[in-house]
């Protein structure tokens, strides 16, 4: 049983008067020369449990006066010499035993001090590994959500669903239930506008300060976000409902949330959002967790800055492709109109002249048998020129096309194909609706038409098989040729401006060309294009 020092030293010091009265009592029962008082050796012994320096002295001053009080109350007996010589080595022993005892108390005296520095050390290293293994934790954690960031920054998504991720992540890793997002109304805009991207840990109830929120746009310095977009620094509110400057707080008698803290979404020192999160109790600012969404707010500024620059590319891109569009409708009505003069007025001119000028042949043939000759070489010249005349205005816009649609235009501009380079045509429809509007038939006819003109120009094909087929709201067109078949690099190739037009031509109708080659087993060029 372990008692406190003072009472077990006050036992001790007890113990000790009832041995020290006991060794007496026999001392004087014994007749000297058997008694020598080296019993009172005890208590010394007894006195060094009491880690007192002080009672080991008094135990061998005690146990020195009772072996001299000893020598005169015990009864006689022995010879004197050896009775001075016996009691006079009882005391001698007794203080060699009370300096061993001394010299033993002050090395217990050391070893406990030792020891309790190495405790005191180890208890300190103890506290400093577990702040270290804390830190090191909260570091890692620290390291992760950077990590989740970047791969939710870097992925190829909508703007709106990487915020969405990235809040998510970041409540996760703070541990509080509601996370928003506020971006710039456009990207010269002064003001911010709710994104409507939350992360809530339980929708029911924060259902207000969702709906305050998304209907409260903040201007510079105006509440949380506002104050964030105008300095450009990460800030923590220990109570919005006892802030000044926190409007939402004033549209509800209960808004939900307590604390809050918000960072920019950084690109230098252009700031292209807010991120701002709440708890439901009233927190002090965490200048760590402030410290490390800066850091995240650079990432995800970056992030921002990229998908707005793939939009703004993605709207140049359509109305690139708008304004392409325009220009090919623009384009096919000047063919037509041109076309259409063409053939009814300069080929009527033709017509008329040929006329007359058999009409003069036939008289130069009764008067002047000469020149009717000429008159001839004139007639030839003028039926070469309407044939000429035909031509241009069937490249310039076949009539047949709008006459009589798509399937007769592909297989009449086929069978032409055919005649001028010698290489075999078939041509296989499918028995449903393959018709399509005119402008979208106009498409497929002259990426039919380029395709044909590569063919030409590289494919060295002997045959060519051209199918159409319908399905659904999609239309499809498939040229296959038996030439050497294009290369993966050619049809990457962006100087390959015929490919590209192919396909500009079909984007334009939200469709889309596929090409493969085979090496020395052709190419297959695939035309989608949606009826509507």
């Amino acid at each position: 049983m372990n008692l406190p020092a003072k009472y077990s030293n006050t036992f001790i010091a007890g113990l000790g008067v009832l041995i020290a009265t006991g060794v007496f009592l026999l001392d004087m029962a014994i007749p000297l020369g058997v008694a020598d008082g080296i019993l009172y050796v005890v208590l010394v012994l007894i006195a060094l449990f009491t880690k007192n320096r002080k009672f080991i002295y008094i135990a061998a001053v005690t146990g020195t006066a009772l072996t001299v009080a000893g020598y005169f109350l015990s009864p006689q007996g022995g010879e004197m010499w050896q009775v001075i010589a016996n009691r006079s080595l009882g005391i001698f022993t007794l203080w060699m035993t009370a300096a061993l005892c001394h010299v033993q108390h002050s090395h217990s005296e050391k070893m406990e001090a030792v020891h309790h520095e190495l405790e005191e050390k180890v208890q300190q290293r103890t506290g400093d590994l577990i702040k270290s293994k804390a830190a090191l934790e909260r570091e890692s954690t620290y390291v992760q959500l950077h990590k989740d960031i970047a791969v939710a920054a870097n992925e190829t998504r909508a703007l709106k669903d990487t915020l969405r991720i990235c809040l998510q992540r970041i409540c996760a890793h703070a541990g509080w239930p509601v996370g928003h997002a506020y971006l710039p109304a456009d990207q010269t805009s002064n003001l911010l506008e709710p994104a409507k991207v939350w992360s809530l840990e339980d929708p029911e109830r924060f259902d207000t300060f969702l709906k305050i929120s998304e209907a409260t746009p903040l201007g510079p310095g105006v509440g949380l976000p506002g104050r964030v977009f105008a300095s450009g620094k990460p800030a923590w509110i220990i109570d919005v409902t006892k802030d000044t400057n926190f409007p939402r707080a004033k549209l509800a008698k209960d808004i939900g949330v307590k604390a809050g803290f918000a960072f920019p979404l950084l690109s230098g020192e252009r700031v292209l959002g807010v991120m701002e999160f709440f708890s439901t109790k009233a927190a002090e600012p965490d200048r760590d967790m402030m410290e490390v969404m800066e850091k995240v707010g650079i990432q995800l500024g970056r992030a921002v800055e990229r998908q707005w620059a793939e939009e703004d590319i993605q709207n140049s891109n359509e109305r690139l492709r708008k304004l392409y569009q325009r220009l090919e409708l623009v384009r096919e009505e000047e063919r037509t109109r041109i076309a259409r003069e063409v053939h009814d007025e300069l080929a009527q001119i033709l017509t008329a002249l040929k006329l007359e000028l058999s009409l003069l042949d036939k008289k130069l043939n009764d008067t002047n048998p000469p020149l009717s000759n000429d008159t001839r070489m004139m007639l030839e010249l003028i039926n070469n020129s309407i044939q000429a005349v035909k031509k241009i205005a069937m490249d310039l816009r076949p009539p047949i096309l709008d006459d009589l649609g798509l399937r007769e235009a592909i297989e009449w501009q086929g069978h032409e194909f055919e005649k001028r380079t010698g290489i075999h045509f078939t041509f296989e429809a499918s028995q449903g609706n393959v018709e399509i509007d005119i402008n979208r038939s106009t498409t497929i006819f002259r990426i039919f038409q380029e395709t044909l003109t590569n063919v030409i120009r590289h494919a060295k094909a002997k045959n060519i098989i051209v199918q159409m087929t319908g399905k659904d709201d999609i239309l499809t067109l498939r040229v296959k040729d038996d030439g050497i078949g294009i290369r993966p690099e050619q049809i990457s190739d962006i100087r390959s401006l015929g490919l590209l037009g192919i396909r500009e031509r079909a984007l334009v109708w939200n469709g889309d060309v596929d090409i493969m080659g085979v090496h020395n087993q052709g190419t297959t060029v695939t035309i989608n294009i949606q009826r509507n």
